[in-house]
């Protein structure tokens, strides 16, 4: 329990610094001034370095159990969706030449 409470005033800390930052990287260029198109460019590529560290990404057991399981469930209904398939149409084509 407190090795969970240890974690998440980290992960909120470290939240808290990344938002200082990105403040004062967004407040920079807010004054109406004309900023060049390299500049812009780096201002973004910067706000999309500091977004990214803020994602809270899975570990590698997470990712390939969800991973699994996604391609189960895609097999699946995929089987399912088939063979409802061609039971109806084998159904419907039996019907159609019953009377022949």
């Amino acid at each position: 329990m407190n090795e969970m409470n240890r974690e998440m005033r980290r992960m909120s800390e470290r939240e808290e610094r990344l938002a200082k930052k990105a403040e004062r990287n967004i407040g920079k260029y807010q004054s109406g001034e004309k900023v060049s198109r390299f500049k812009r460019i780096t201002n973004y590529l910067g706000e999309v370095r500091t977004e990214l560290k803020r994602v809270n990404w899975p570990t590698y057991s997470t990712l390939t159990s969800f991973t699994l399981v996604t391609i189960i469930t895609i097999a699946f209904f995929t089987t399912f969706i088939f063979g409802m398939d061609f039971s109806f149409k084998n159904s419907l084509i039996n019907l159609l030449t019953f009377g022949e």
